[in-house]
């Protein structure tokens, strides 16, 4: 799916989550996630966006281990054992790449679906729009070349942070469906992706329990794999 923006931002200081409880659900291991990223994209801003999707998801009791591995190659995403649409296999990609505008709107992040219910075990994360939507945003956060690395990280890395959390719903959900409000909102403003407000992301009660119990179905499935056959 794709995360569409328009073109207003706001610069503030680091993402706050004011507002928001995080719920009681039934403890869930982490869930580990592989992370690459081209060489145009830094390590330090890699560290920034992946924070920036857990504060997301800690809200709603998840939580991951992210494992990075060098910039990506063809096949990277493949998973060959098991079931290719469970929760574990998916693997996160950062680079230049563009993607396919909807209604004029740049994507930041998207996630392919063999059809409805079957999404492919990765995400593209696209650095190059982030920063493109950040130019264009210049008369609300400033002058882009004025501000200093961290400043211009910052910004970057929550855009794609919560575009790469949105994108999770989806995998997470197994679903392409978009909400009218939320994570799983369609078109998000440059001003809720650079803001420190992460209210308009939250995660709701019945996609919680959906998840998790997807989640709980595939450890339990894990755990019968693992038992040794009665002798």
């Amino acid at each position: 799916m794709l995360l569409a923006t328009s073109l207003a931002a706001l610069l503030a200081s680091p993402a706050v989550t004011a507002g928001i409880e995080s719920p009681a659900t039934h403890a869930l291991p982490a869930m580990t996630i592989t992370v690459s990223a081209g060489p145009e994209v830094s390590p330090t801003l890699v560290t920034r966006l992946l924070k920036e999707t857990e504060a997301v998801w800690r809200n709603a009791g998840f939580s991951f281990v992210w494992r990075r591995t060098g910039p990506p190659s063809p096949g990277d995403a493949r998973v060959a054992d098991g079931d290719p649409h469970l929760p574990s296999s998916v693997h996160v990609v950062i680079g230049d790449d563009a993607g396919a505008s909807r209604h004029n709107r740049m994507p930041l992040g998207w996630i392919v679906f063999d059809d409805d219910r079957s999404p492919q075990q990765e995400i593209y994360l696209s650095h190059a729009n982030a920063w493109s939507l950040m130019e264009a945003a210049r008369p609300v956060v400033g002058i882009i070349g004025q501000m200093p690395v961290v400043q211009r990280e910052i910004l970057l890395a929550r855009a794609l942070g919560r575009a790469l959390a949105h994108e999770l719903g989806h995998y997470l959900l197994a679903s392409k469906v978009h909400t009218r409000t939320g994570l799983l909102r369609a078109s998000r403003t440059a001003s809720e992706l650079f803001s420190p407000d992460l209210r308009g992301f939250a995660i709701d009660a019945a996609q919680r329990q959906s998840i998790a119990a997807r989640m709980q179905r595939e450890l339990l499935v894990a755990s019968r794999h693992a038992q040794p056959p009665p002798s």
